[in-house]
């Protein structure tokens, strides 16, 4: 190449071209690689931080930028009582601002001083010009991005990616762990969190003035009620109607979701009308919740209102209650009960798509299908709790084992350290074995009302037990036989009673048999 193919840059390419490198990055983190590989970059980033800066958010949050932004800039997030965890557990994810994603910082942190002001010159003067609710959301999104800012919109992406992930799986497409929503599907459900996650963060409980409720006379406490309730519906009249539908959509969908996390704790139904109040930050946190406590990301909620399994009136209506009357304003009709309010963010959700193959019942948020499988066999589980991975490793497998054979210490022993062999692979050397040996049982028809089953079922979590009760038994025989002749069979085989309790009886003869002698 020669000197006159270079630009005054001293590389092949021009300024305008390398500004339009560093718009397409994809993170800030790659942003931030980008211009300290060249002093060249460096220099025109520096032309252009902002204009840079906006770009790499839209590409990490899309269309729906002007929304994570009012998210994230609204004067009315800022009022938070002493009584609450900080401002990120509302709006953002406090650990997410300190763990390894803190060094995606945006670059512009070297475009100027004054960017490192929050908020800026030019926020603080669009501030002024707002009233109490009558904010603009085009005004909140003009302000340059500045260098917290960058990190509080990662965070707050990670969270609604990660519920779109969920609501995908749900709704649309269960052998996929991402999103399968179009662009138009996926935009709507995005912007429609992110009002949720701004509604959480100004009408949160802790703006509520609990002692009225005994203290004050109730005159006094009626009309305050009527005040806030107001604000939320002049909050909420500034959507469209198809945005009103999505904002009921993605709530409902936070309240499956903090039903599901509390489906064995004792809590009554009611406890869903808390998710709104906590907002999608929260929820998802008790969702990850890893041990057995899925309510700790809310602890300082439910201390707030005493007590945990009386909580107060006004949650039922928080968001309900000002979304109607909008809608009613408009002559539209409330959103339906049933799945099909889900139309609202895809048409092509179907009931179906939730449901177990076998069964025909909701599973939830777990699955088990040879999708599932190969994902934990590749340190994935999206789709299942710990506390239901926990039942299917090497140790507690072995209580699947069909009949008294779960009791036989001698077979579960041997069973356990066998299946530590497969690691994470357990569940899908199991199922793939089953059906490549073709020993599946299906029970005869007149002994069931329910379909065979398949080996592209998706199960809940009763089914699947099911499966391994009747079948986990023959999968050891074939596993066992492949290294050692088995014993002579005992005449009781699963069924057997003696080898519960005797080990001598357990060891000598095989139990991985049906039953010949009655």
């Amino acid at each position: 190449m020669s000197a006159s193919d270079y630009n005054e840059n001293g590389l092949p390419v021009s300024d305008d071209i390398i500004d339009r490198m560093l718009t397409f990055s994809p993170t800030f983190s790659s942003l931030q690689a980008t211009i300290l590989t060249c002093k060249q970059f460096y220099r025109v980033f520096q032309v252009h931080p902002k204009s840079v800066v906006r770009a790499v958010a839209y590409n990490i949050t899309g269309p729906a930028l002007p929304q994570a932004l009012e998210c994230i800039r609204h004067p009315d997030i800022q009022k938070l009582p002493h009584e609450f965890s900080s401002r990120a557990y509302w709006g953002e994810s406090d650990e997410d601002l300190e763990d390894d994603d803190s060094k995606d910082e945006d670059s512009d942190e070297n475009s100027g001083k004054e960017d490192k002001k929050e908020p800026t010159t030019q926020l603080k003067q669009i501030n002024a010009r707002t009233g109490d609710i009558d904010i603009d959301i085009g005004d909140l999104s003009l302000a340059p991005i500045t260098a917290l800012e960058t990190r509080e919109i990662l965070a707050n992406s990670k969270v609604v990616a990660r519920l779109e992930d969920l609501f995908s799986f749900r709704y649309l497409d269960r052998s996929a762990s991402t999103s399968q929503l179009s662009w138009s599907e996926s935009q709507a459900f995005c912007v429609a969190m992110y009002h949720l996650m701004l509604y959480s963060s100004i009408f949160h409980p802790g703006t509520w003035n609990i002692s009225s409720d005994s203290e004050n006379d109730e005159n006094a406490d009626i009309g305050e009620h009527r005040e806030k309730f107001e604000k939320r519906k002049k909050h909420l009249s500034r959507l469209s109607t198809p945005e009103l539908l999505q904002l009921h959509s993605v709530a409902e969908f936070l309240k499956e979701i903090l039903l599901w996390c509390v489906r064995t704790s004792g809590y009554p139904s009611e406890i869903c009308d808390l998710a709104l109040a906590a907002g999608p930050v929260r929820i998802l946190k008790c969702f990850d919740n890893q041990d057995n406590s899925p309510l700790q990301p809310l602890e300082d909620m439910l201390d707030y209102f005493e007590e945990e399994l009386e909580l107060h009136p006004r949650l039922a209506g928080l968001l309900s209650g000002p979304h109607l009357k909008n809608l009613e304003a408009r002559n539209v009709k409330p959103p339906p009960s049933d799945f099909t309010h889900w139309l609202s963010i895809s048409p092509r959700v179907t009931e179906r798509n939730s449901q177990c193959d076998r069964c025909q019942k909701s599973f939830g948020f777990n699955t088990f299908s040879r999708s599932t499988f190969t994902e934990l066999s590749n340190g994935e589980h999206l789709r299942l709790h710990t506390t239901s991975l926990s039942y299917y490793d090497s140790e507690n497998i072995s209580r699947c084992l069909k009949n008294r054979l779960r009791f036989n210490y001698a077979e579960s022993e041997c069973f356990s350290h066998e299946a530590q062999k497969f690691g994470a692979s357990l569940l899908l050397q199991i199922w793939n074995d089953l059906w490549n040996l073709r020993i599946v049982i299906q029970l005869p028809k007149d002994q069931q009302n329910l379909p065979d089953w398949t080996e592209d079922d998706y199960l809940c979590e009763d089914c699947f037990r099911s499966f391994l009760f009747e079948n986990l038994w023959l999968w050891w025989r074939h596993v066992k036989s492949g290294s050692e002749p088995l014993k002579d069979n005992c005449w009781y085989g699963y069924n057997c009673r003696t080898q519960t309790h005797n080990i001598t009886h357990a060891e000598k003869l095989n139990h991985l048999c049906e039953q010949t002698r009655f």
